[in-house]
């Protein structure tokens, strides 16, 4: 079985990215779990300010002989900021349709009102969060897979921990905890490494960011790249102990995004 995580940065670099996935679902990927994807329904727009607003039912498009799950957090919103038409941004999983998917959900990290939005926002505080979950069949075998979209100010701070950061990591650790099945965890944290609220998952997971010794999980588009201060790090793929993990990359040549995929063989 082969997991791709990533965040599409709402599909800015789109070419690439369509043809990324497209290579990828023809070369044995069964799972995609994407961050930063969009929905609309008006037609009569298809990007703002390069945020590609019907990426969902692009990646459908490319994606026939998959079942998906997408899962909303935020609205009005493109890649640069508020807008004046309706458009939501979220979580999206992607399976093949021979692994049926038993349930799925998603559970509120940092819930906002609209007018709470806009007031946060004049802060430059942060923006509400959820993580997706499915419950799939996989060769008679169930497995839990949650995607995370990981807490982000809107005043850019130092990806370190703080209260918020410390919450969101205990309740996506408590809902992985309680599950039976086979657990995988991925996506874009928006944490760095030494944190405790990455550190923490490594009592009952597997970090396999840390494990396979990956350099980078941000691709030479970030806007750190090549900077003194360079934020490397902000994906990550945890694992339960009864996930065989046969392999794990994140391949540097990859500029589809702002961040890199990173891709899983598990069984």
């Amino acid at each position: 079985m082969k997991l791709i995580c990533l965040n599409t940065w709402g599909g800015k670099v789109y070419e690439p990215l369509i043809k990324f996935v497209r290579e990828q679902s023809r070369n044995g990927a069964d799972i995609f779990c994407f961050q930063e994807v969009f929905r609309s329904p008006r037609k009569d727009i298809e990007a703002s300010r390069g945020t590609r607003v019907h990426l969902l039912d692009e990646l459908a498009a490319i994606l026939p002989n998959f079942n998906y799950v997408f899962h909303p957090i935020l609205s009005n919103q493109d890649e640069e900021g508020p807008v004046d038409f309706e458009v939501e941004i979220g979580q999206a999983e992607f399976v093949k349709k021979s692994f049926p998917i038993i349930s799925s959900g998603d559970v509120e990290i940092f819930s906002l009102k609209e007018q709470e939005v806009a007031e946060r926002k004049e802060k430059r505080e942060f923006e509400p969060r959820n993580f997706g979950y499915i419950r799939t069949n996989i060769n008679g075998k169930k497995f839990t897979i949650i995607n995370v979209h990981g807490l982000t100010s809107w005043k850019g701070e130092d990806k370190l921990d703080n209260p918020e950061r410390l919450e969101q990591s205990r309740v996506i650790k408590e809902f992985a905890l309680k599950e039976k099945n086979p657990v995988i965890i991925c996506g874009d944290f928006n944490i760095l490494p030494q944190a405790e609220s990455i550190k923490t998952f490594g009592s009952n997971f597997e970090d396999l960011v840390k494990k396979y010794r990956i350099e980078r999980t941000r691709s030479k588009l970030s806007k750190w790249y090549g900077l003194s201060d360079e934020m490397k790090f902000s994906d990550y793929v945890f694992v339960s102990p009864d996930v065989r993990v046969y392999d794990f990359s994140v391949p540097e040549d990859v500029a589809v995004s702002d961040h890199l995929p990173l891709i899983l063989e598990f069984n």
